[in-house]
């Protein structure tokens, strides 16, 4: 759905609330999360021990980021890749993970 879409209200809220989605995504560009995906999914808990992240935390980040395309959360609870995450890995061309 793109902003036009929307009506002027939630136009006006999607776009104050952007700042949200920019920060979760710095935070799983710091942590390396995508990185960390790309052998297949892993469990909150798998990737909180290898970043050292608080688990429940890392989970609440996850599902943010799946609720807008970065990740994908599994029936059974484990992240995996989505096309927009692969540009946040620093092996990939055009990576902007930086």
């Amino acid at each position: 759905m793109s902003t036009g879409d929307l009506s002027p209200r939630d136009a006006l809220w999607r776009m104050t609330n952007s700042y949200q989605v920019s920060q979760a995504i710095n935070a799983a560009a710091t942590l390396g999360i995508a990185g960390l995906l790309v052998d297949g999914p892993k469990s909150p808990d798998e990737l909180a021990k290898a970043t050292g992240a608080h688990a429940p935390s890392l989970y609440r980040l996850l599902r943010a980021l799946a609720s807008v395309g970065v990740f994908a959360e599994r029936d059974e609870g484990s992240f995996v890749l989505m096309p927009p995450a692969e540009y946040l890995r620093s092996d990939v061309p055009g990576s902007i993970r930086a």
